[in-house]
């Protein structure tokens, strides 16, 4: 059973050398972070960047078995890719473009599942706390049809 709102999250952040750090969470495994390869860090350090494209999928995942639980819809398989774009905008750096890829598979009452991602998106919190545009493109299958059921892209 949910905990009633509102909910409350802390982490911390402490600076292991130049730049990099250990994010922490207790009980969570500790992650290591740092600037994207892009900006001089190392391949091997979790950026905001990825985090928080990471942060998305995972939003998303979790929204949508929420709404998929609810209208009698089981998720097989669940593969998500969110590709983002960071330009030099009149604002700063700015992600300018995200792509969310779902590819999943579905069994149960797949009627609903137009429904059931719009729900996932309007209440995804990482989608909603974005200034910007998300596209989500989804490919879903069903066991007994493992070819496309539906492809859409949808802007978020």
């Amino acid at each position: 059973m949910p905990a009633p709102f509102p909910h409350r999250y802390s982490a911390s952040i402490s600076r292991t050398f130049a730049s990099r750090a250990r994010i922490e969470a207790p009980p969570r495994v500790s992650l290591h972070g740092g600037p994207s390869s892009e900006s001089d860090g190392d391949v091997s350090s979790w950026s905001p960047e990825h985090l928080m494209l990471s942060s998305l999928g995972l939003c998303m995942l979790t929204t949508f078995e929420a709404f998929a639980a609810r209208d009698g819809i089981e998720v097989v398989t669940w593969n998500a890719t969110a590709n983002g774009a960071v330009e030099r905008t009149p604002e700063g750096l700015q992600f300018t473009s995200i792509v969310l890829g779902l590819d999943m598979e579905i069994r149960g009452d797949i009627e609903n599942i137009e429904k059931t991602l719009e729900d996932a998106k309007l209440y995804c919190l990482v989608l909603n706390s974005l200034r910007v545009p998300v596209v989500i493109e989804t490919t879903i299958r069903t066991p007994a049809h493992s070819d496309r059921l539906e492809d859409q892209r949808i802007a978020g």
